[in-house]
C-alpha cells in the first residue's frame, strides 16, 4: 500500500544549479492528487555512494521511492546497477528492450553502439515501464520490506508521457482506496495567497479533505482534494460549492486552464473577435493568446507600438493626447484599444501601455504603472495598475492584468 512517497532525483547537472529540477516539481503535484504524501524530495549527483545513501534514507521514510534519471547509456549513468546492488540482486537483460532499441535506432539511421544495451538492462525481478516517446524504459521493483523503488527517465517530456500513460494508474491502484479521489483546482485572480487563506479558513474540512496553495507568479491556484469514502462525491460537490460562493468573480476557471484558455473560450462561445496593442508588453499578451490552438478563429492582430509615433501611425492615437496626458495614461489606452480595434475590424480591441522599468518611471507614474483598456462597440473602459519587482515580472503582472481585465468585461451583459 503506498501512502507516502520520496521523490530521488538523479545528475551531477542539477548539483550544479544549472540545470532545474521541474521532474520533482511535476511528480508532486500528480502525487499530492492522488492522496500519495511526499515525505522528501531528495537530489543526488552521479555516485553510487551518494545515491546508495539516498535510496537508504528515502526507503526508511516511505511506501515508495519515485526517482528519476540515470538510465540512459553512458558511463554516469548508474541507476539500474545501484539499485541491484541494494538489492542483492544481477542485472538482466531484457531481449524484447534490446530489440526495440536496436529497430529504434535503425528506423532513425542512427549509427548502434553496444553501450546503448545498457539501457535494457534491469534489476532482476523488476517490471518495465514503457516510454512511448524515448529510448530508455523505466522500472519498479520490490524490496524484500515490501516497499517499491520505481525508476523513471530524466528527461521531462519523456517522464510526462510515462506518468501519464501508466505511472499515475498504477500508483492509484497502489494507494489507500485504489485512486478513489476527487479533486480540482481553482485558478484565482486578485487575491493574495494570504488573503484567500483568510477566505476559505471558514469551511468546515472533513478528515479525508485537504486544501492546498500554489502561488506561481502571477497565478494562484487552490486545490481541493478528497480522497476515500462512501460520501466522497458527494463532500467533493458541497464543498465545490462552498468554494464558489466565497470566492465568487475571484475565480477565472476551474481545473488545469490558463487564462488565456479561458478568455478564448468566451470569445469562441460569443462569436466574437479581438486585436491587442501591445506597448510595454512587447507582444507578449499576444504570445499567450495564440498558444492555446485554434486561436485563429477569434484573433484578429496584435500591433506592438512601442515608440509614440507608431502609435500614431498604426493606431490613430492624437499627438495631443500624448502631449497632453503621455503614453502612459487612460486617455492614451483608451485611444490604443480604439485604434486596436478600428484597424483590425475586431468586436474587442484590449491595449497595454505602461513603464517596465527598471528605468523611466518618475514621483507621479513611478515604474510598474501599467494602464489597461478594453474597447468594444458604444463600450470603452480603461483601468491603472502598479505592479512591484522587475521588468520581467512587470511585464508577467501586465500581461495577466490584462487578459483578466479582458475576461471580466467579455462577460458583461
Amino acid at each position: 500500500m503506498i501512502r507516502r512517497a520520496v521523490i530521488l532525483s538523479t545528475g551531477d547537472e542539477l548539483m550544479t544549479g544549472r540545470v532545474v529540477d521541474t521532474n520533482s516539481a511535476y511528480i508532486a503535484a500528480k502525487l499530492y492528487d492522488l492522496g500519495v504524501e511526499v515525505a522528501a524530495v531528495l537530489k543526488v549527483g552521479d555516485s553510487k555512494e551518494r545515491l546508495r545513501w539516498a535510496l537508504e534514507h528515502g526507503l526508511a521514510l516511505a511506501d515508495l521511492v519515485l526517482g528519476t534519471g540515470g538510465l540512459g547509456p553512458t558511463a554516469d549513468d548508474l541507476t539500474t546497477e545501484v539499485v541491484a546492488e541494494y538489492l542483492g540482486v544481477e542485472l538482466k537483460l531484457d531481449e524484447t528492450t534490446a530489440q526495440a532499441l536496436k529497430r529504434r535506432f535503425e528506423a532513425r539511421g542512427l549509427p548502434w553502439t553496444e553501450n546503448n544495451l545498457k539501457q535494457a538492462l534491469f534489476p532482476d525481478g523488476a517490471e518495465i515501464v514503457p516510454n512511448p516517446i524515448g529510448s530508455a524504459p523505466g522500472f519498479r521493483v520490490r524490496t524484500p520490506d515490501e516497499r517499491w523503488l520505481l525508476w523513471l527517465p530524466g528527461v521531462p517530456r519523456e517522464l510526462e508521457a510515462m506518468m501519464q500513460a501508466t505511472v499515475l494508474a498504477w500508483i492509484a491502484q497502489a494507494s489507500p482506496g485504489g485512486g478513489e479521489i476527487s479533486s480540482g483546482a481553482f485558478k484565482i485572480y486578485g487575491l493574495t495567497e494570504s488573503k484567500l487563506d483568510d477566505l476559505v479558513k471558514p469551511l468546515s474540512l472533513p478528515p479525508a479533505a485537504a486544501l492546498s496553495f500554489r502561488a506561481h507568479y502571477p497565478d494562484l491556484t487552490l486545490r481541493l482534494t478528497i480522497r476515500g469514502g462512501q460520501d466522497r462525491a458527494a463532500k467533493f460537490a458541497q464543498l465545490t460549492a462552498e468554494i464558489r460562493q466565497i470566492l465568487g468573480a475571484h475565480i477565472y476557471g476551474e481545473g488545469d486552464v490558463t487564462l488565456e484558455e479561458i478568455v478564448g473560450k468566451i470569445l469562441a462561445e460569443k462569436g466574437w473577435t479581438l486585436a491587442l496593442a501591445e506597448s510595454c508588453t512587447g507582444g507578449y499578451v499576444g504570445h499567450r493568446i495564440t498558444r492555446v490552438a485554434g486561436s485563429s478563429a477569434y484573433f484578429k492582430s496584435s500591433c506592438v507600438c512601442y515608440a509614440n509615433d507608431a502609435k500614431v501611425r498604426f493606431l490613430g492615437v492624437k499627438r495631443a493626447t500624448l502631449e497632453q496626458h503621455g503614453a502612459v495614461s487612460r486617455e492614451t489606452a483608451l485611444e490604443m484599444a480604439e485604434g486596436a480595434r478600428r484597424e483590425a475590424g475586431a468586436d474587442i480591441g484590449l491595449s497595454i501601455t505602461g513603464i517596465a522599468g527598471p528605468s523611466g518611471g518618475s514621483a507621479e507614474k513611478p515604474v510598474g504603472t501599467v494602464w489597461i483598456a478594453v474597447a468594444q462597440e458604444g463600450r470603452s473602459e480603461a483601468r491603472a495598475f502598479h505592479f512591484q519587482g522587475d521588468r520581467e515580472r512587470v511585464i508577467l503582472g501586465a500581461s495577466q492584468a490584462a487578459l483578466n481585465f479582458l475576461r471580466t468585461a467579455l462577460l458583461r451583459p
